[in-house]
């Protein structure tokens, strides 16, 4: 478990950081031209109503924006949110555990969530939370930090890997699978992303709920 999947300390890190968040952390490792690839790439329908769980700053909640009909967004950082509010009106910023959705179940057509697993203490129980409060037949995305190897031929890849396993949650093809799977979402799909100084930083989970099912999750993984 990494230190910042920590409640306490993730809180302390964003009040910390929470004024140079955008232009040094986000624009650093989740990037405007890597979300927009990311979110076009997933697709919306142009009246779909959307969480953006673990919404920071609002960046994300801003490009779904200009996507979707509905944006709902939630993050547990004061500081984070005080910025988002400002930046979008339009948004519903809520505060809130991304494991104790404050949402009834079946309200949202898709959820969306960058950046953010890779800070919660169980990703599970937030897949399975974002599960609950999706609609049948309704989509997931996740971007988080990709599990790579070390050594890498890339000095900065070497650095990354090395931080981000003693900080946070990172997931390799395979977790990112059994996880979405474990939460109870079918159809799941991964690949990697990243900016430019590390294309593979980000894994990006995709999958959807059956419109055919309201069994509750299951723990039985297949591959």
């Amino acid at each position: 478990m990494g230190l910042l999947q920590d409640r306490t300390a993730a809180r302390r890190w964003y009040r910390l950081v929470s004024r140079l968040y955008d232009p040094l952390v986000g624009e650093t490792f989740w990037p405007a031209s890597l979300q927009r690839a990311v979110l076009s790439e997933f697709g919306l329908r142009s009246d779909a109503h959307v969480l953006d769980v673990g919404c920071g700053t609002g960046a994300t909640s801003r490009q779904l924006g200009g996507r979707a009909g509905t944006v709902d967004a939630l993050d547990h950082s004061r500081p984070q949110l005080a910025q988002a509010r400002e930046a979008a009106a339009d948004v519903r910023y809520v505060r809130g555990d991304a494991a104790h959705l404050p949402y009834a179940s079946e309200t949202f057509d898709a959820v969306v969530s960058v950046g953010a697993v890779i800070f919660f203490p169980d990703p599970e129980a937030a897949l399975a939370e974002a599960r609950r409060v999706t609609r049948p037949g309704g989509r997931l995305l996740v971007a988080g930090f990709n599990r790579t190897r070390v050594p890498s031929w890339n000095p900065m890849e070497n650095w990354a890997a090395l931080a981000n396993e003693a900080l946070f949650h990172t997931a390799d093809e395979r977790e990112a699978r059994e996880n979405a799977l474990a939460a109870g979402w079918h159809g799941v799909e991964t690949h990697v992303a990243g900016p430019v100084w590390h294309p593979r930083l980000v894994r990006v989970t995709t999958a959807e709920k059956r419109a055919d099912s309201q069994s509750s999750p299951t723990t039985n993984v297949s591959g």
